[in-house]
């Protein structure tokens, strides 16, 4: 089942020789692989689960597509999520120095991407893996306590990885990218909640006073942390 799993994963996001909506053969699978067609549907059904395939009756498996509603709806969810972990995070003394220097390090590695001379594509697909491990290493800051935040935030990374995947990154966005991680990072240093507040918003592209529903769910989320 894992070999599946790793199998099809590196076929969209690294090979990408599967692409939204492309049917996903059974038999075929299990042929490439030297295994029965029980373990390749039990781990079709785990990724169904976590949105990257879906089972279309009579036809099969298909690779999973997002509307553009439906990654609005995951960077709000990722967004208030962020919020609440970094929020927390300041409430117990935020980072160490040592912790902020490793994410300068990895926003460093999103730069030297962005200048490099890879094709367009590498170039792009890079990125998004990287900028996937900027945020993975930022969820796992809290030590102790904000258990179900981050919880929430491993169970949705594989839907925040498609989305990174499913958006084709231009120098201009992965600028303002890397802007955006810069004044995270300084946020977190500085302890400055607003500045925390502004540069989650701004990277994910929702602004506060365009989106009330976003911002008054921040709100709340003020006086619960």
């Amino acid at each position: 089942k894992e070999r599946v799993d790793r199998y099809v994963r590196e076929q969209i996001f690294q090979k990408r020789t599967l692409c939204c909506g492309d049917r996903i053969h059974e038999r075929e699978l299990a042929r490439t692989l030297g295994l029965s067609r029980a373990p390749i549907r039990e781990a079709l059904k785990e990724l169904e689960e976590q949105g990257l395939v879906v089972a279309v009756k009579y036809r099969g498996w298909f690779v999973a597509d997002f509307l553009e509603e439906e990654v609005r709806e995951i960077n709000k969810i990722r967004t208030l999520l962020e919020y609440n972990l970094f929020e927390f995070l300041l409430s117990r003394g935020g980072p160490s120095e040592e912790e902020l220097a490793r994410a300068e390090e990895l926003n460093r590695r999103l730069e030297e991407i962005l200048r490099s001379d890879d094709p367009e594509e590498t170039k792009s697909f890079e990125f998004a893996e990287r900028e996937m491990d900027f945020h993975l290493f930022l969820y796992s800051l809290p030590k102790e306590g904000c258990f179900w935040t981050k919880k929430m935030l491993i169970n949705i990374s594989y839907q925040i990885r498609c989305t990174l995947h499913r958006w084709i990154y231009q120098a201009e966005q992965m600028k303002e990218g890397i802007d955006a991680h810069a004044m995270l990072i300084r946020s977190l240093r500085e302890k400055d909640r607003t500045a925390l507040r502004q540069s989650l918003f701004k990277r994910l592209d929702i602004a506060p006073w365009q989106d009330c529903e976003v911002e008054d769910e921040a709100r709340k989320r003020d006086h619960i942390v």
